[in-house]
This record gives C-alpha cells, structure tokens and sequence, in this order.
C-alpha cells in the first residue's frame, strides 16, 4: 500500500482533463453539489477554468495541472496539496482522507528526500512488473494507441 502512494506522487506532474474531475465541482452526489472534501478556494478556482457545460466543439476540454504550485516539477507538493484538501482527482485526496493511507502522505509531506528515493526504487520496481519480451509485447509509437 505504502509503494502505490508513493507511486501517487506522480501527480505532481502532468495535467488533467476538466471532464476527468468535474463531477468533483457541480454535481457530486444528492446532498453535495460540490465535494465537501475538496478546499472551497481551490474549487472556485478549478471552475474559473473548468465551466460548468463542457462544449467540446467549440472547446475543448480544458487542461488543469496536478500541482498548481509546481506543475512542471516532480516534488513533494503533490503530498502537500493533499493535506489542504486540494488534490486534484477524489482517487488522489482519498489518500488523505483514508486512515489507512494519510499515515503515508504525512511522511511524504515531512521527508521529501525519502520520498524522492521510494518514488525512484518503486519505479523500478513497477517497471520489473509482467516485463513481455521478443514478439510477447509492443513498443507503441503512440501510448493511447494500439499500433
């Protein structure tokens, strides 16, 4: 559980689909149009880029960054946004907001050094995972895409 939130931190990077978190900012369930979770400043923020009606025609579905405060840095502020309830994706703040897991994200927010090491060995880690070799697999041109 511990190498999959520190494998989360991968967020830190990297952008999001407004579609892809929406639901978080207008109509979350029956009792919350917004998640009660979610910092009430950073969803008016999220909204002043992402509207309520997606038009995708004329639009297209806006791109909102993981980390608002270092975007383009792999660091631990991923961890830190979650603890002022402003992660980005509800899998994201869960890791917070679950007692199983925000034991994990304080010793990220405390230890960035330590952090930046477990995130590099679970990387390798992940990367020894079902490894499919000779004619088994394919190097895609395109991720999205099967060639």
């Amino acid at each position: 559980m511990e190498e999959m939130v520190t494998l989360s931190g991968a967020h830190s990077i990297g952008d999001s689909h407004c579609s892809s978190f929406s639901k978080r900012l207008y109509s979350f369930n029956k009792t919350f149009a917004q998640d009660p979770s979610m910092d009430p400043a950073y969803a008016g923020f999220l909204k002043t880029k992402c509207p309520r009606q997606l038009n995708t025609r004329n639009n297209p579905d806006p791109l909102v960054p993981f980390d608002p405060v270092t975007p383009n840095r792999l660091d631990n502020n991923y961890y830190k946004n979650l603890k002022s309830s402003r992660g980005l994706l509800a899998s994201d703040q869960v890791l917070w907001n679950s007692v199983l897991t925000r034991k994990f994200v304080k010793k990220n927010v405390n230890h960035p050094r330590t952090w930046a090491a477990k995130f590099a060995a679970a990387m390798v880690h992940m990367g020894s995972i079902d490894v499919l070799t000779g004619n088994e697999g394919e190097i895609r041109k395109n991720c999205r895409v099967v060639n």
